[in-house]
């Protein structure tokens, strides 16, 4: 991209970068951004309570770098550290980057000209998830620069085109100037992704897609997605049932999103402590509300077989049911373990 014409005002790109126990990867990261072709950068780094060296590697990058803040703060979580970075932060953009991750080179300043060239107040791109020795690309986004506002970018949004993740997009500050992440509860992004882009369409504004991989996501064993505690089960259905209520012309688009977190439940109760299954009370209840109200349109359309069965088998809370759902997880978990690598 031909930057020049475009960064003529030189916009400030405020970078947040919330940090925990990654000292392993950490480096990766800082030098990803830091080594930027697009060098006005404001880099906030919010240590969120790290009990590794992670915290020692954040100072050290600061004095090396003047473009580079850090805030230590007392372990809040993800969605607490980022809202801590956004109340913080001075740029006309924003990035949010995962500490164990990484970007290319060229990533700010690809993101920052289309932004600028589309007016778009969004700017999604391609990312990568890397797994130890083997990378998997993205096939969702576009093959070609599109611009999506309106009806289309609603749709888009329920289809999960762009992923329900934040750190894939690039924002106008104004786009959080209202929201925050929801403090205290994972599966964050996906609760303030499709309220971010709601609210661009409702004030007119329009995302901007990009076929460019620009991002690298390293799975990991120990991240949200791949552990099914208690709490990450129960927010898991909390933020895709939120969306899913959100959007009442574009449900039929959001079920499977939905069911998968019902599949966790399922996989995951016989496991709990029986403080746990009187706490699931309540979500169960409301999941199984969800299934009896799509059943048809699920064994009818076009879902896989296991989300067929899935919703067909949480009609019912019968250990049965529940160890079939079980047994059919953890064949298809058994075989994404025995398929890739998961980094640490």
């Amino acid at each position: 991209m031909d930057s020049i014409e475009y960064f003529e005002k030189k916009p400030l790109v405020s970078v947040i970068i919330p940090v925990y126990n990654v000292s392993r990867y950490l480096p990766q990261c800082l030098d990803s951004v830091t080594g930027q072709t697009y060098q006005n950068l404001e880099i906030v780094i919010i240590d969120d309570g790290s009990t590794d060296r992670s915290g020692d590697i954040c100072d050290q990058y600061a004095e090396r770098d003047d473009r580079i803040r850090v805030i230590h703060s007392e372990n809040r979580g993800l969605a607490s550290a980022r809202n801590l970075g956004l109340e913080n932060i001075r740029g006309d953009y924003i990035s949010f980057i995962d500490s164990d991750d990484w970007i290319e080179p060229h990533t700010i300043e690809t993101l920052l000209g289309t932004a600028i060239k589309t007016e778009a107040v969004i700017v999604a791109a391609k990312r990568c998830f890397e797994y130890v020795g083997m990378t998997l690309h993205d096939k969702e986004i576009d093959e070609c620069l599109r611009i999506y506002n309106g009806e289309d970018l609603l749709l888009a949004l329920a289809e999960a085109k762009f992923g329900n993740i934040v750190w894939n997009k690039f924002y106008r500050a104004k786009c959080f100037s209202k929201i925050r992440f929801p403090d205290g509860y994972n599966y964050e992004d996906v609760s303030t992704t499709f309220r971010v882009i709601k609210e661009a369409v409702d004030n007119g504004d329009s995302l901007a897609s990009l076929p460019d991989e620009l991002f690298h996501y390293r799975v990991r064993k120990s991240s949200i997605l791949n552990t099914y505690s208690f709490k990450n089960n129960i927010d898991s259905w909390n933020a895709h049932y939120e969306k899913y209520k959100a959007m009442p012309g574009f449900r039929n688009k959001v079920i499977s999103e939905c069911i998968e977190p019902i599949r966790r439940m399922w996989m995951s109760f016989p496991g709990y402590s029986e403080e746990e299954k009187e706490k699931a009370r309540k979500t169960i209840r409301e999941m199984q509300a969800f299934s009896r109200k799509n059943l048809w349109k699920v064994l009818g359309g076009r879902f896989t077989r296991f989300e067929k069965m899935t919703c067909l088998l949480s009609q019912s809370r019968s250990l049965f049911a529940m160890r079939l759902v079980s047994w059919g997880s953890r064949l298809r978990q058994d075989y994404r373990l025995e398929k890739y690598i998961f980094y640490d």
